[in-house]
Parts: C-alpha cells; structure tokens; sequence
C-alpha cells in the first residue's frame, strides 16, 4: 500500500476514532499552552528533559545531539534499565519527576495518558500528516478510540522465523513450516536426525505475553476482537494452539532452560548450529549473523508459518509529558515529530539511524520506499519480504494499547509457563487467560 492509498484510509479510520474536528484540535492544544511562569521559566533555561531505556544509549545521545543542534535546545537524558523499565517510570511519574519526551512500552501509553502522564498530541502541526501516513494497522498503537494521539512510534518490529538452511536441506525439508503442526514436525524429524534442541524463543515469564499472540495468529485465531474482549477462548483452535506449545515444550524440541534464557542465548544457539529454527523479532537476524558463529552465515528468514496464519506487529513509542505549555510544549513537539516521524526536512533521519544501527522499522511505507534506508539494511535482509509481513502477514491487536493491558501482560507470565510445565491444560490455561482480562479490567493484576 503507497502513501495515497494510506492517506485515503485517514478520514474513515479517525472518524471511527472520534478525533473530531480540527478546530476542536486546536482548542485543546490551545487549552495547554498559557502558563506565563512555566513560559518564563523556559525562557531562562531552554532545556528538555528525556527518559530511556538502555538500548544503543550512544545512539539515542546522537540522534538527540543532532536535534539540539538543529534547534538550539539542550537536552538532559536519563537511562533507565530495559528490565523494570515501567516500574521506575511510573515510579517517577507518581513521584512528580516527570520527563518532557520519554520511551514507553505501547501497552503502558494509554494509561500514562489516562493518569494524565502523557499529552493528547491533537492539534499540534503535523500530527495528522504523521498519522495518515502511517500503514493503518499501526494506528491504534498511537490513536486511541476516542481519537486523542497519545504517542509517536519509537520503532517497529514483527515476529520472524530464522532458520539454518543447512539443517533444513539436510533433514529433507524444501520449505519452512507452513503451519504449526509442520513446525512440530519438522523440529520432531531434525531431532530425530540427531539436534537436541531444534527451535529456540523467548519464553520468559516477562516476555511470553507477545508469543500468545504471536502463536495464536499462526493457528488463525483472533486474540482479541476492537473492544478488548477475549474471543479467543470462544475459538476451537485456541486450544489446538495451546496443545501444541506445550508439546514443543514437554516433548523437547526446546530446551528446558528457554523459560529463563535471554535472547542473547537463542543468538549464540543458532548461530553455531545448535538450533534449527529462532523465533523473535526480524531484527534478529542482523545479531545472529554478526555473531561470527560457525552457521551464522547459514541463517535466513522467514514468516512465522508460510500460509494460513499471521504474526504478531508490535512497536514501542515515544511520549510528551502531560503537563507541557507554551514553548517547551513547542520544542518537545519538534523533537518528537524528528524522533518519531520525520526531520524538519521531511527526512526519516531518525529512522535511518536505527535501520543501520539495529535494522529497526518504522510503521510508514515511506520508510520502506527510502532508498538511503534500504540501502542501510544489510544484504542478507529482504527488505520487500519484511515488508510483505508487514502489510500482509502481520496484525497489530489493538487491544495491546488498551489502558488495563498492562495489568493482563504481567498475569501471562505465570499462567503460561504452568501451561508449558505441565501443571495446566489447554482449556485451563484459556480460562486463567479470561479469568486474567476480568482482573485487569477491574483494575488488579499488578
């Protein structure tokens, strides 16, 4: 899909949204920028404050110099560590020591926007151009459904299969599973051919949450449906899908350890032939190849199944603190817009950076037609083939913004390692699942 046909998609898209009309916009931004102490104060000072977590800090201070240059305001950053991130932001923001931009996990955004941590970016110059060049399944990870803009995006990421080609051709194999029985029976005939373990993934309890979704696309399941309910445990298929997780796990075609072991264990694993298949994020695949390992450079890509199912698309973003006015509301907007969309000369500056850096994504088709950011992916990343996923394989589950994600997320952990151990059944672990949306929803869960 081009820019025309995803700027043609706005009108009904954030009419749906209810963002209103754009002098509604402009009386709310204007609502937000009189306070002639604070004005002041700027004046005297002209220095923004931003928080992040500690992935490439070299890079962010880079990207924020170059900014600072450009526009003369200086900028203070603090890092806080990616593991326990949203606990110490929250804990500052209940503090009052609150950032003017920050970094947030997109199922946290709505509620740092509800508590009033973050800004309804609506009516600030730009953001609807930002928002209708977007791939319109990205929007309501930023665009709530009432229609305020709560954030920018940070980057973008879908789910990805990496593969040994070798081990593949040599067990028989002329394609990668095309679903997630063939998964299971492919790992079954390579450890059969003698590989312990053939697919690793990120099975912590803090990160499993992502790979519910991610499976239960692949099994053709809707996880959740536009309002939030869970209408996967009214699917016959989530239970085949639970099954065969838990036969991946209690048969051994991974490792015991993959309920505790980090991404960087899976990159060593399959990068020196110990794994058949790793799956994780696209971007993967540039740290498995810059390993140096024995079958690094035997290491492709591929969708989660090839037909039938999606994957997951997910993203993190970028906020404006919610209590901004006047000219420091002004320049936080104008580094937002530079880190989250484009430079004051219509380049994804900020986003060639992180493709060369982290070959990271952005939610814009735009990104995908640059030629100097295609040009900075490596040769061993299809980039079309990404964006194939992106557009056709993928799906961005609203419900992962929604202000009691939060709270769901942190239950998965728990309930689907019991799943995986053994302790539950699938259709006990469906309705743990449920049973973990009603407590979030009321407020509980954390």
């Amino acid at each position: 899909m081009g820019l025309g046909a995803a700027g043609l998609a706005l009108s009904p898209v954030l009419a749906a949204c209810g963002t209103g009309s754009t002098e509604s916009s402009s009386e709310a931004t204007a609502e937000a920028t009189t306070d002639p102490v604070a004005d002041a104060a700027w004046e005297a000072d002209k220095r923004l404050r931003m928080t992040a977590w500690e992935y490439q800090p070299d890079t962010i201070k880079e990207l924020v110099a170059a900014w600072s240059d450009q526009s003369g305001v200086a900028v203070d950053i603090d890092f806080i560590p990616n593991v326990g991130y949203t606990a110490g932001i929250q804990a500052r923001q209940q503090g009052g020591d609150q950032a003017d931009v920050f970094y947030n996990f997109a199922y946290s955004s709505q509620k740092f926007y509800e508590e009033g941590w973050a800004a309804d970016l609506r009516g600030l110059p730009g953001v609807d151009d930002m928002i209708s060049e977007m791939f319109p399944s990205a929007r309501s990870r930023h665009v709530r459904p009432d229609g305020a803009i709560v954030s920018v995006p940070y980057f973008m990421a879908v789910h990805m299969l990496q593969y040994n080609t070798e081990i593949l051709e040599n067990s028989g194999f002329t394609s990668t599973p095309n679903s997630l029985s063939e998964t299971y029976d492919q790992c079954q005939k390579i450890k059969a051919d003698g590989l312990a373990n053939p697919y690793v993934a990120y099975w912590v309890k803090e990160f499993v949450e992502e790979y519910l979704h991610v499976y239960l696309l692949a099994g053709n399941v809707t996880p959740f449906d536009e309002n939030g309910e869970p209408v996967f445990a009214d699917d016959a298929k989530t239970l085949e899908v639970f099954d065969w997780w838990q036969a991946m796990f209690q048969d051994g075609m991974v490792p015991r350890s993959v309920l505790t072991d980090d991404p960087g264990k899976h990159t060593t694993e399959i990068a020196n032939g110990r794994a058949a298949f790793y799956a994780l994020h696209h971007y993967f695949l540039r740290d498995i190849r810059e390993t140096g390992g024995t079958a690094s450079d035997k290491i492709a890509q591929a969708p989660i199944v090839g037909t039938g199912g999606k994957t997951l698309q997910m993203g993190e973003v970028v906020q404006m603190g919610g209590n901004l006015t006047g000219p420091r509301r002004e320049a936080a907007w104008d580094l937002l817009k530079t880190y989250g969309w484009k430079d004051n000369n219509g380049r994804f500056s900020t986003f060639e950076k992180w493709a060369s850096a982290g070959t990271l994504l952005a939610p814009y088709p735009g990104f995908f037609e640059d030629d100097a950011i295609r040009s900075a992916f490596p040769e061993y990343m299809d980039v079309n083939a990404i964006r194939d996923v992106v557009e056709n394989r993928s799906e961005n589950p609203p419900a992962r913004t929604l202000p009691w994600y939060q709270a769901f997320q942190a239950q998965c952990g728990d309930i689907i390692h019991s799943l995986l151990l053994g302790q539950a059944d699938a259709k006990t672990t469906s309705d743990a699942l449920v049973n973990a949306v009603t407590t979030a929803k009321a407020g509980g869960g954390l």
